[in-house]
């Protein structure tokens, strides 16, 4: 019984208690949730999650639904007109790598590279209260200047929502790919095959 307890507590400790890979169903995601939506920085997580199940085309119906979820959105976000830069920017590879830009690790040097079943978001400091029960949160993007601010507010149920995500779509500094890619526009040697 010892042993058993001691690699329950090993396991808790060293393989953590949320899930480290993205999850593949809305049901999956809205599960978590119901549990890491309770904290400002579960329910940034979850919306970036989110964001890399729609950007990835195998999830995306699904990841669809997460969103929707995560900005308490009371329509699709697809057929919003709202939305429609932020769905765009999703769908666009040549783009989405501003998502990844919040990610711990990723740079313009290495292209925003992450792992959207593994990642950290960097803070830029403590959430900010404004009135309305509205929190500002400052992220740091690897890709910008200054930090960029979503806002999230709780409501009834206990839980955080994103409200407002404008910041986590707004261009960032381009990757060397695409600087070698842009110096290299004129040179058909350069084209995408």
């Amino acid at each position: 019984m010892k042993k058993f307890l001691v690699a329950l507590i090993f396991i808790s400790l060293f393989c953590g208690v949320s899930s480290a890979e993205l999850p593949k169903t809305y049901k999956e995601f809205k599960a978590r949730y119901q549990t890491e939506g309770k904290t400002i920085e579960g329910a940034v997580k979850l919306y970036f999650e989110g964001v890399f199940a729609y950007m990835n085309k195998e999830t995306r119906k699904e990841g669809a639904k997460m969103l929707r979820y995560s900005l308490h959105s009371d329509s699709p976000i697809e057929r919003s007109t709202y939305y429609a830069t932020f769905v765009e920017r999703m769908k666009d590879p040549d783009y989405n790598y501003a998502f990844r830009s919040f990610a711990e690790g990723s740079a313009p040097e290495n292209d925003y590279a992450m792992s959207p079943d593994d990642f950290e978001i960097m803070y830029a400091g403590e959430p900010i209260k404004d009135p309305g029960g509205f929190m500002r949160v400052p992220l740091e993007s690897s890709g910008a200047d200054s930090p960029r601010i979503i806002w999230v507010k709780k409501f009834d149920d206990g839980l955080w929502y994103v409200i407002n995500n404008a910041a986590t779509y707004v261009q960032v500094k381009e990757t060397n790919t695409e600087k070698i890619r842009r110096s290299h526009a004129h040179d058909a040697d350069y084209d995408d095959e």
